[in-house]
């Protein structure tokens, strides 16, 4: 199993139940299961590309779960969703409950 902490997240990867795939969370929740002959260093740079990738772009609840951001950068709406500091969220069930 590694275990790093990467722009305030907190990213585990481990063997996963199936012969040479990996289990990866990120803050604790599940983010993929690979089956790229187990190699978890590979898993845990996907990840940090993945991190990298959502940093580019706003918080936007509707495609990202609160786990993928740092803490700090965002805030939940009513209905758990991540939004910016300040902001209304991008969620589409929010976004329609709004009108």
């Amino acid at each position: 199993m590694i275990t790093q902490t990467y722009k305030g997240r907190k990213l585990c990867v481990r063997k996963g139940r199936e012969w040479r795939t990996v289990y990866a969370t990120v803050n604790g929740a599940f983010a993929a299961t690979a089956g790229d002959g187990g190699d978890q260093g590979k898993a845990l740079g996907y990840l940090r590309t993945q991190i990298d990738f959502i940093d580019r772009e706003p918080v936007n609840g509707d495609r990202w779960g609160a786990e993928w951001y740092a803490p700090g950068t965002f805030t939940l709406c009513k209905n758990g969703h991540p939004v910016a500091i300040d902001g209304e969220c991008q969620h589409f069930t929010c976004i329609r409950a709004r009108g």
